[in-house]
Order: structure tokens, then sequence, then C-alpha cells
């Protein structure tokens, strides 16, 4: 059974977002909290929840301290935020500091359907429209196409990659674990997260296994 956390502190949205995952998954458990306080509260009672929706803008946190809070304390939680701020350096505020997915509350449900059954395949969603004027912002993100919504698939015959991402690519084809690739680049756990995601969605992959067999077809020395 799918287990969904949900922070927002309107009602009326948590509500919303709570009849939006069941359609997605009618058996899924939707629990909400309406402040930073409320979200510990529910990670700790479910440390293994598949996904949190998270608002950053609640009364008892300010910026981004609870999604700084909530990833260190679950590095492997998928992390989807929500936010009326709609701007480049947000996003990448965001994703640096682990979050699996950026989206403006603007966004129409079937949009928002896409972008959650996005993050819970293994990708990072971000809108295309976020990063239309920002070529280093996308390349930030392992994006060989300026813009690129993070859904699509990139163009071209062979997939891109920024050098930091072809470094962590190489230590997944060592095996090494999420801890032993932050030590040996010297990243954060959110950040190499970040990159491990944008490597799965560049080709096409739900797992390191496939990500590595794509790249192996792609060319890339991967063993």
């Amino acid at each position: 059974m799918m287990k969904v956390l949900v922070v927002d502190d309107h009602s009326l949205i948590t509500d919303a977002l709570r009849v939006l995952m069941l359609d997605i998954d009618p058996d899924a458990l939707v629990l909400t909290a309406g402040s930073a306080a409320g979200a510990e509260k529910l990670l700790e009672l479910h440390p293994d929840a598949d996904l949190l929706l998270l608002d950053l803008n609640l009364p008892d946190a300010s910026g981004t301290s609870v999604l700084e809070s909530l990833a260190t304390r679950a590095p492997d939680l998928k992390i989807l935020v929500l936010s009326g701020v709609q701007d480049q350096r947000s996003v990448m505020r965001v994703l640096h500091l682990g979050a699996a997915g950026f989206v403006p509350k603007s966004m129409a449900s079937d949009t928002l359907v896409s972008a959650i059954r996005f993050v819970l395949s293994g990708g990072v969603y971000i809108p295309a429209d976020l990063l239309d004027d920002t070529t280093r912002g996308a390349s930030m993100l392992g994006l060989p196409e300026r813009g690129r919504d993070m859904m699509n698939q990139p163009s071209g015959n062979r997939v891109q990659l920024t050098e930091r991402q072809e470094q962590v690519l190489q230590l997944l084809a060592r095996g090494a674990p999420i801890k032993v690739i932050c030590r040996e680049l010297g990243l954060s756990e959110g950040t190499v997260k970040t990159h491990v995601t944008a490597i799965y969605r560049a080709f096409g992959a739900s797992n390191r296994t496939e990500a590595l067999l794509a790249a192996r077809r792609q060319g890339y020395d991967v063993g």
C-alpha cells in the first residue's frame, strides 16, 4: 500500500491533494499535517512513507528550513515541493537540498498527477517553463537542452551528461552506495540523489541496473 504525506497549512489544499492521490491509487494511505512540527511528527510515525507533498510556506517554518530538516531525516523519501513562488533560484535551491521535484500551486491537476507519477517512478520533475531562460540551470540539472521539461526524453543520438553526472555514473557502475558517492565526490546526500535521479531520467531508467545497461548501449564506459 502506498503511503503519502501531505503538508500544507490550508485544509482546502490538503483535502484536494488527498482526493488527487486517491484518484492515482484508491488504496493509498494519505496522511496530512498543517505545520512543520506536524510534518516532523508524521515522518516520525511513518518513516516508510513513499512520497511527501510539501508546501514550504508554513506558519512555523521559514524558507527551506522544513525541507532541509525532513530531507536530512529521511534522505530516501521522495519529496515534491509545492510552491506559490515560481522562480529558477527557488527551483535550484529545493533540488539542491534533495527534493525530487518542484511544482507551482497553479499547475493544472492533470499535469500535477503526471508530475506525481513521475516522481514516484524515480524521476526529478520540474516544469520546462521555469528553466526557459536559464541554460546554466538546465545544465546543472543534467539536462542536455535548455528549458526541456524533465518528463520528456532528451533528443539526439547519445544522452549527454554533465561532468559531474558522469562522475556519479562511474561510481554507480562500481556499485557504490549513495553515502560512498557523497564521500568520494564531497557532495551532500541531497545533491547526489538529485544527480542520480537525473541520470535515471536521462536514460529512461527506473533503477541503477537499467541506467547502467542503457549507458553501456549509449557508449559510456561503465564496465
